[in-house]
């Protein structure tokens, strides 16, 4: 089994500063992985290496998630009081166990794998959210995504946001410079194209921030998870050959209809493939204009 690989990619941008920071680690006894990216605000003089101390706490701490950013806040309070930053962190023990998380603030962490796409597993502690779980209008929300309700030098247990995530084949942590900027259909599309070169991967997340005009420090972290070797299948791969599959004894029991409309839901945010099988005569297909504007998958002479 293969270690997992860990890349990162970062850009200052127009700010005078750059205050976002990274860290992590392989246990290679087991192949798990610790990592975190932190985002640093305010006028402090000390804010960058106060973020850059909290992910190295929090990478090397011991415990839970949870305690690794509780770990974190005690020592940017101790040695850089009055400085700040938000951040995600994540660990896993072993390839096979599920991911334990524990963020405040504004970045976030995704998994992806090809059957189940990218997942978002944070959510973001802004004003902005808060507005948005109201029902306000999303122009109204946009005016105060920068308004962070939660911060490593505040934080308490309560603030802490947790959650698990299953194994998944890539993790990804990005900070607001990237994912306020590159539509996440887009960010999905990128992910799925470069899922095996995490150094790759991580430099065209942050490329593409740039090229959407990101004003702010632009930071991405990318964990290719340690696996046996196996050939690469996309999540589309997966899906029509569950339709090749379909009504064989032992197989997939979803009906062809469901499959189908798993692939028309990924055409219509920007994931499609170009192929099309035959079985007892019946063509099934889902094709990708070069403009992106065939968002359809016809079976049967029927369109979703």
């Amino acid at each position: 089994m293969s270690s997992p690989v860990i890349a990162t990619d970062t850009d200052q941008g127009p700010r005078p500063s750059q205050q976002d920071a990274c860290a992590h680690q392989v246990e290679s006894a087991s192949d798990g992985w610790r990592a975190a990216v932190a985002d640093g605000f305010g006028d402090h003089p000390d804010t960058a290496l106060a973020a850059q101390l909290a992910a190295d706490t929090a990478t090397s701490a011991p415990g839970e998630a949870v305690d690794a950013v509780l770990a974190a806040a005690r020592a940017i309070t101790r040695a850089h009081p009055g400085a700040d930053c938000v951040m995600a962190h994540a660990r896993q023990d072993a390839p096979d166990d599920p991911i334990d998380i524990a963020w405040v603030g504004d970045c976030r962490v995704w998994t992806w794998s090809p059957g189940q796409g990218l997942r978002q597993h944070t959510r973001d502690h802004t004003r902005g959210q808060e507005l948005r779980d109201r029902w306000a209008s999303e122009d109204l929300a946009r005016t105060c995504d920068h308004a962070v309700t939660t911060s490593v030098a505040t934080a308490g247990v309560d603030d802490i946001g947790t959650t698990t995530a299953p194994s998944a084949d890539l993790t990804l942590f990005t900070c607001d410079g990237v994912h306020d900027y590159v539509d996440e259909r887009l960010m999905a599309e990128l992910v799925a194209d470069h899922a095996h070169d995490p150094d790759t991967l991580a430099r065209v997340l942050v490329d593409a921030a740039r090229e959407a005009e990101s004003t702010d420090n632009a930071t991405a972290l990318v964990i290719l998870a340690a696996r046996d070797p196996a050939p690469h299948r996309t999540r589309q791969e997966v899906l029509l050959d569950g339709l090749e599959s379909f009504g064989e004894p032992g197989r997939l029991s979803e009906s062809p209809e469901h499959l189908l409309e798993a692939l028309a839901e990924d055409r219509a945010t920007g994931i499609a493939c170009d192929r099309f099988l035959l079985r007892d005569g019946t063509t099934y297909w889902c094709t990708k204009d070069s403009d992106h504007t065939d968002h359809h998958v016809s079976w049967h002479g029927v369109t979703w």
